[in-house]
């Protein structure tokens, strides 16, 4: 079957001219070179199965490239955009979607360019692997195939030059045999030629260090020298010659490295050290920025409390003047200044043509009859008489009233035209924004389609509280106070929920929750199975099950160090993923520190550009607060839940909720702020407290009451 290719031609030129339904084929002679290199390949091993033109922009290369992955392309070659210019950001957009990168590909596109002209240095290409989701039918042990991706520069010259570097020797029909699942055998076949044979084929496995090992096939008992086999060998993979212990990686880093657990086992074989490295509090919050998607849906929604929590996705214009005519701002009567002197008028019907030197009656809001131009109080007025049935026939103005007075003009409120609300304006619960767009007659709103958010709780040893019958696992019961909490925080701040309720730590059930949330949700919560249990199994399950990359697996914080996110792979955009602690204070300070600054980009909210606010673009604001409680300080930075308040003088106050043990999710009762503590210096007479009165930063996180 030959591979499955897709070409992608990166250029701002190319794009508008394909958006003016210009012939572009004709003008695409790079995309053009592409395709003929592989149609045309004599080993006839490549179908182009798709060809598309973007623009220089991140999120469109990534969406068609995502589509593509999720489509199980075998092949994607960009080509433009890989060089030094301000507009030049596809290795920006591509780098990310790598899970495996590939520097001898990389090393191989430089170094024959360079043989043809020094200028290829000005050159960035990125190539690498981006995993295929797994089929449904996989197991564990089955091996994960991907995609190879190859950015490839815009000149048509340099093209053809690549595809020779690539085609020749069949490196590239080679990897993608690898990267597919196969053994290589075909290419190796073809590389040896008559006579090859096997030898030849072994031969040339040894000069490539054991790619077929890596490829899973000597496990199926090709029987290469120094291959080891052991019943176990899970517990050891691929080892050459002598068992080596495994180097535990727990050191900070800055970076996004993507490990890939091993496969679910048994207790004996998890890990006694994570595998993932712990990344800084901002480090982790830039990579949550970074990955989380921008809103791509906008919809109309009618004027209702629906709408609290939503982000407007277009600018909201006065659509007339408003007033859209002079009106009265005053009960009272509506007069001609000119035409009305202090003294007796009479009182004309509000049915009736109004007439110079007479009055009318008229209510605040209500718009002048023609021919009135300013409105006396009916303070400044008395009745003279009256009618049989109590209406007013003459009063006596006793006030001067001067033309204008009284009257808001035609567009003193709004102008026709002027922008009311801006796009990235919050809907909020206080009243505000809804009454005005029904003020500017909006029965509708353009606003970014709120994300959903699926929630579950995961654990043999958690009870639902809702639930008409309990079990006891572990011979007494612990409520499962993670999906309350979370479901009010979540709702609360305006996102629908989709609970997926309790289950127990059943790898099959997890995947099949999971799965259920991706299909419904665009972000997914869980909580528990994160840390180094026998049955943590969510990392795994990510990586291996749903061909999802882990972007961290632990954060230096307190609470919360194996908070996990990640994004798996959909057609229409990727998904975000929050695998949070168990322990339920921890789960909700997560919550607010992480996965809320997700939610808000995922809807629309504009990222924050004040300096104090670097790497925390989309995060709750801070506010400083003095301290009524001394608190400890941490080798890891901590949050510390408290409630916020003025004092006498109008300065916040925090108070702290008392113990502050994750375990505890009553320290989150009556907390409307989390005090963010630093982390302890260590050296030597260094303060190892935040003292009482001293002034720090907190998040707030509710209302100061």
């Amino acid at each position: 079957m030959p591979f499955k290719a897709y070409i992608l031609t990166v250029s701002d030129t190319l794009a508008q001219a394909k958006s003016a339904s210009d012939p572009i084929q004709t003008t695409n002679t790079s995309g053009l070179t592409l395709r003929e290199s592989l149609q045309q390949h004599s080993s006839k091993q490549f179908s182009v199965e798709e060809e598309a033109v973007v623009a220089d922009d991140v999120a469109d290369i990534q969406h068609t490239i995502k589509r593509w992955i999720a489509g199980r392309a075998d092949l994607i070659l960009t080509t433009g955009g890989t060089g030094f210019g301000t507009r030049d950001v596809t290795p920006e957009a591509i780098a990310p979607l790598v899970s495996k990168p590939t520097p001898g590909l990389t090393h191989l596109l430089l170094s024959h360019s360079l043989q043809k002209t020094p200028m290829a240095v000005l050159s960035r290409p990125v190539t690498g692997i981006a995993l295929h989701a797994p089929l449904p039918q996989s197991t564990p042990e089955t091996q994960q195939t991907g995609a190879i991706i190859v950015t490839l520069p815009g000149s048509t010259r340099a093209v053809g030059e690549c595809m020779d570097a690539l085609l020749g020797d069949s490196v590239l029909q080679h990897a993608l045999e690898l990267v597919s699942g196969g053994s290589g055998s075909r290419q190796h076949a073809s590389m040896q030629g008559p006579g090859g044979g096997r030898d030849g084929a072994k031969a040339s496995h040894t000069s490539l260090s054991g790619t077929e090992t890596d490829t899973g096939s000597a496990r199926a008992g090709s029987g290469l020298q120094g291959q080891h086999h052991h019943p176990h060998h899970h517990h050891h993979h691929h080892h050459h010659g002598d068992h080596v212990a495994p180097k535990p990686r727990t050191e900070q880093s800055e970076e996004s490295p993507s490990y890939v657990t091993r496969d679910p086992g048994g207790p004996a074989s998890r890990h006694r050290k994570s595998p993932y490295p712990i990344v800084s509090l901002d480090a982790a919050l830039n990579l949550i920025a970074e990955h989380t998607p921008s809103p791509r849906q906008t919809h109309e929604a009618s004027i209702d409390r629906n709408l609290i929590g939503a982000i407007v996705a277009r600018d909201v214009t006065a659509r007339t003047d408003l007033p859209l005519r002079p009106t009265t701002n005053v009960d009272g009567y509506a007069i001609s200044a000119h035409h009305t002197p202090p003294g007796s008028c009479r009182v004309s019907s509000s049915n009736a043509r109004f007439e110079a030197g007479s009055v009318q009656r008229i209510n605040t809001g209500q718009g002048l009859p023609s021919g009135a131009d300013a409105v006396v109080m009916v303070e400044d007025t008395e009745l003279l008489e009256s009618s049989d049935d109590g209406e007013e026939r003459y009063i006596k103005v006793l006030a001067q009233v001067d033309a204008g007075e009284n009257v808001r003009k035609a567009g003193s409120d709004v102008k026709q035209g002027s922008v009311i609300l801006r796009a990235g304006q919050r809907l909020s619960e206080l009243g505000g924004e809804l009454g005005t767009l029904a003020f500017l007659g909006y029965p509708k709103v353009t606003i970014h389609t709120k994300p959903k958010v699926a929630i579950l709780s995961t654990g043999n040893e958690l009870a639902d509280i809702a639930a008409s019958q309990q079990t006891d696992a572990w011979g007494f019961r612990i409520w499962d106070a993670n999906r309350p909490g979370l479901r009010a925080a979540i709702e609360s701040a305006g996102y629908e929920v989709v609970d997926l309720g309790i289950v127990n730590d059943d790898r099959r059930a997890t995947i099949d929750a999971l799965r259920r949330g991706l299909e419904e949700a665009e972000v997914v919560l869980t909580t528990g199975g994160t840390s180094m249990g026998e049955s943590d199994l969510l990392k795994p399950i990510i990586e291996r099950d749903l061909g999802g990359k882990i972007h961290f697996g632990r954060v230096a914080m307190k609470p919360g160090k194996p908070t996990t996110f990640a994004t798996i792979p959909c057609e229409s955009s990727d998904r975000v993923v929050f695998a949070l602690p168990g322990n339920p204070a921890s789960a909700l300070v997560c919550f607010y520190v992480f996965v809320l600054p997700s939610l808000r980009k995922l809807c629309g909210h504009h990222a924050s550009i004040a300096p104090s606010d670097q790497g925390r673009s989309w995060s709750v604001p801070r506010v400083k607060v003095r301290l009524e409680n001394a608190m400890k300080l941490d080798p890891r930075p901590e949050f510390h839940r408290a409630v916020v308040y003025p004092d006498a003088n109008g300065r916040l106050v925090a108070r702290s909720t008392g113990s502050q043990r994750s375990s505890g999710m009553h320290s989150m009762a009556t907390a409307n702020a989390l005090v963010c503590v630093p982390a302890l210096d260590g050296s030597p007479g260094s303060p190892t407290q935040l003292q009482a009165g001293s002034e720090a930063l907190a998040m707030l996180i509710g209302s100061i009451l």
